[in-house]
């Protein structure tokens, strides 16, 4: 039967026991058998840690804790569901700060309290049917296997069923992933020849930004919200690209106006923080950087970088003692961390060298150099480094702040979102470096790097291409494109002269860095599928 969910199982999040009740009987006289039940956020998550469900139904409000938003979003960062996973959040309100929030985090259905059996059987057989039409793309894209993914998208797409803007959609989302912008670019094109959608045009937007055409990004991004005055997403990219050109001040402003908007989003309340502070605002920056501390309390992305930055903002309005005060919950709230004690430390430097403490200041930075040394080289990440540069810069430690800002762009030479935020470190901190001349400098040094191990690769001098892909990893340990050029360099070497324990062992270290930085990256799944296959044609 098209309506049977007797082989699917379900998990109803609500704080409400007559609520959970009340669904868990509907679902029942659905045909559900498995079917579990959680009564807050918390629980929730530790429901999701253990077990995977096909369908979560989650009140948006669960009371004290985290909310149904929260748990959406714990639950994709922590990848505790997957792209096959539907889930529904279900409210009784339908406030403008709900309803924005909703919109951004984008869960599969709203089901609006009460709803009846038939609604609820209706939703549950269309997702289902939608979910079953792209089981090979999303079982290509758990595996991180885009290219299977688009292949297949191109196959249903050739069919031109009814959910055909869905299927082009969706392939956008892949090809922008996978950093293909030009076949990106001309199917937005092609879709705004047609129809002028929001979602191609944004789309069209974000391939002008990664292809550095800030200008015509810009011109983009300023047209849909002026179509759209409630279209999120592209607030957030015309402050990208505000920032990218030095727009500072009217960056700020855009991502002002999207916070009032959807006043939720914790990352849009801590760039807004952040560009308050950088343009001098220290009001607008603590009153921002007061809701993001708000907000993370009971979020997955509660992290020391808000309340150093609501420290550094109350130090700037002179309110150095309550400053302190922020700074102290960042142990109290981040028990054991050594990066949780690098932000307590850079905040209370800035605070102390504010308070005219310049003994307590150099104290304070050395307990952050300390606490930096502990922890390994990839295992920090490259806003660590320049929260460290950034207080050096504060306090006079111009050759450190360079050296540091240098590890930054190095590691980062094709990152561009992080090189922008280089660029404004230099300038808030008025450091005399040319952060614009070293990015240069550092990316042309790098794809020279790549170019001469393609060129050995080609000549089939492979151990030459290795030396000189892995001595320069071992430069640049926290640069991704690096350590995944050295891993690729041994892997076409194992492919063509046959795989060795040494070069398996070998790939993997790259591969570990590579994960340790970012677990995520699209490109490891090509790799560690390459490896996968010479490993067992070895064993």
């Amino acid at each position: 039967m098209a309506n049977d969910f007797s082989d699917k199982s379900f998990l109803v999040v609500d704080d409400f026991p007559d609520m959970r009740s009340a669904i868990r009987h509907l679902l029942r006289s659905l045909g559900v058998s498995t079917l579990e039940q959680a009564r807050d956020g918390q629980e929730a998550i530790a429901q999701l840690t253990r077990t995977s469900f096909d369908v979560i139904l989650c009140d948006y409000n669960l009371g004290p804790g985290k909310d149904g938003q929260q748990v959406l979003e714990e639950a994709r960062h922590r990848q505790l569901i997957g792209v096959n996973t539907i889930f529904i959040m279900i409210t009784a309100e339908n406030t403008r700060e709900m309803v924005m929030s909703a919109i951004e985090y984008s869960p599969d259905s709203y089901l609006a309290k009460p709803f009846t059996k038939e609604l609820l059987r209706t939703r549950l057989t269309k997702l289902f049917a939608a979910k079953a039409n792209l089981a090979e793309v999303n079982k290509a894209l758990i595996a991180k296997d885009y290219a299977a993914a688009i292949s297949e998208l191109d196959r249903l797409i050739a069919a031109k069923p009814k959910n055909l803007s869905e299927l082009i959609r969706t392939k956008t989302d892949i090809l922008l992933t996978a950093k293909r912008y030009e076949e990106a670019k001309k199917i937005f094109e092609d879709v705004l020849g047609a129809r002028d959608l929001p979602w191609a045009r944004l789309g069209l937007g974000k391939v002008y930004f990664w292809q550095k055409k800030y200008p015509l990004a810009q011109e983009v991004f300023e047209h849909i919200v002026g179509l759209d005055a409630n279209m999120i997403a592209a607030y957030d990219w015309l402050a990208k690209t505000q920032t990218a050109l030095k727009q500072f001040t009217a960056a700020e402003k855009t991502i002002q106006s999207a916070a009032r908007l959807s006043p939720r989003g914790l990352p849009r309340q801590q760039l807004l923080g952040e560009l308050a502070l950088s343009n001098g605002n220290t009001h607008d920056a603590e009153l921002a950087f007061g809701r993001a501390v708000a907000l993370a309390k009971h979020s997955v992305l509660n992290h020391p970088s808000l309340f150093a930055g609501l420290a550094k903002s109350k130090s700037a309005n002179g309110k150095h003692a309550e400053a302190l005060k922020v700074v102290a919950d960042i142990g109290k709230t981040f028990a054991n961390g050594q990066e949780a004690e690098l932000y307590a430390a850079t905040a209370t430097a800035t605070v102390k060298k504010d308070q005219g403490d310049m003994e307590g200041a150099a104290a304070a930075l050395k307990a952050a150099e300390e606490s930096m040394q502990q922890m390994a080289t990839t295992r920090h990440s490259s806003k660590v480094t320049l929260e460290m540069a950034k207080t050096y810069a504060q306090l006079g430690e111009q050759k450190k702040a360079e050296k540091l800002i240098h590890e930054a762009i190095a590691n980062n030479h094709d990152e561009e979102e992080l090189l922008m935020e280089v660029v404004q470190v230099c300038r808030d901190a008025d450091l005399d470096y040319d952060a614009e001349t070293a990015i240069r400098e550092i990316q042309q040094a790098v794809v020279k790097t790549n170019n001469e191990g393609v060129r050995l690769i080609k000549q089939g001098q492979f151990e030459a291409a290795i030396q000189l892909l892995s001595g320069a990893a071992d430069e640049m340990p926290g640069n991704k494109t690096i350590n995944l050029n050295a891993a690729k360099a041994i892997i076409m070497k194992m492919e063509s002269m046959g795989a060795t324990a040494d070069d398996i062992t070998a790939v993997r270290h790259f591969i570990e860095r590579v994960r340790d930085l970012d677990p995520n990256d699209w490109r490891l799944g090509d790799v560690i599928s390459r490896l996968r296959q010479l490993a067992t044609g070895a064993s």
